[in-house]
């Protein structure tokens, strides 16, 4: 998925992706990598190329993953330039390099798509759990 992101603040490419969390990692055909990982293992992670123009930045973002069994990326599928996380992900470094947000409101957790959150759950003793399980036989 790419976007372009006309005057974004008076910084650095490395300086902008900090802000959405992503690490340099090399250049390529021009352009600056960055990625972020989404846990401890290297795979899956967010891939993103940065080119600096005149009036702004382009980034060109997709998923990263590795097949455990093949060895193989996905660079060809689909899924790993658009919809679902990609887009999510997508809006996040908009709102980080444009300066919309605060980086802990970044940073947080999303938290539109989670449930309302459960009813504490009475703990019981094994006794009432039995009895109440007999009961209802």
């Amino acid at each position: 998925m790419r976007r372009f992101i006309p005057n974004p603040e008076k910084q650095t490419s490395d300086a902008l992706m900090a802000r959405a969390s992503y690490v340099r990692h090399c250049v390529d055909v021009g352009r600056s990598c960055y990625h972020r990982s989404l846990n401890d293992p290297p795979f899956p992670r967010f891939h993103a190329l940065v080119s600096v123009r005149e009036n702004g930045i382009e980034i060109d973002l997709h998923l990263d993953a590795l097949d455990s069994i093949t060895h193989r990326g996905n660079h060809d599928q689909p899924w790993a330039y658009e919809g679902g996380r990609v887009d999510e992900e997508m809006h996040r470094v908009v709102q980080a390099v444009s300066g919309k947000q605060t980086i802990g409101e970044i940073n947080r957790p999303n938290h539109s798509n989670m449930k309302a959150t459960a009813p504490e759950k009475v703990k019981r003793s094994l006794f009432e759990i039995l009895f109440t399980f007999r009961s209802k036989l």
